[in-house]
This record gives structure tokens, C-alpha cells and sequence, in this order.
């Protein structure tokens, strides 16, 4: 019985650790989008374009990245969020 607990518990925690295949996300080539592969650095750019902020969250989440230590400066900070506003922004504006 032990046995087969263990087993069970082992593939569980295997399958949670083994990551699923990336999928190639269409990033959109426009201005600032090489700011975007700076994202890379800590997590995938699929993690980065799945959200959908307005102005505030795009500031916040961007000012929050920085803080963690993403290589952005004010200038790059204005063309990304130009950038993700124009691409990946919250219908609702939020």
C-alpha cells in the first residue's frame, strides 16, 4: 500500500514540476516590440502579453517589474507602455 502511495504521490508531484510545452505567441512587430523580449529575462513573453491592463495596471505592473530588477528605463518604460497599451490593453480601460 505504501508503495503505491508513493508512486501516486511521486507522479503527482511530477507532473506539477514538468512544464507543458512553450506555444509560439505571435508577439506584434511595431514599435517597442523588442522591449517586450526584455520580459524573457524573469518569465516567458507568453506570461507578459496573457494581460490585459489599462494605463494604471500596465504602469503598476511595469513599475513592479523594475522594482523586481527588469533592465527598464523611463524612456523604455513610455515606448513599452505605448507598446502594450496598443496591443494588449483592457477593453474595459482598467
Amino acid at each position: 500500500m505504501w508503495r503505491s502511495l508513493a508512486l501516486a504521490i511521486a507522479l503527482a508531484v511530477s507532473a506539477a514540476v514538468i512544464p507543458a510545452p512553450a506555444q509560439e505567441v505571435a508577439i506584434p512587430q511595431t514599435p517597442g516590440w523588442e522591449l517586450i523580449m526584455r520580459c524573457m529575462i524573469c518569465h516567458s513573453v507568453e506570461i507578459a502579453v496573457q494581460q490585459r491592463f489599462g494605463p494604471q495596471g500596465w504602469s503598476d505592473t511595469l513599475d513592479r517589474m523594475i522594482g523586481y530588477g527588469a533592465p527598464i528605463p523611463p524612456e523604455d518604460k513610455r515606448v513599452l507602455m505605448a507598446y502594450l497599451l496598443r496591443h494588449y490593453r483592457d477593453p474595459a480601460g482598467r
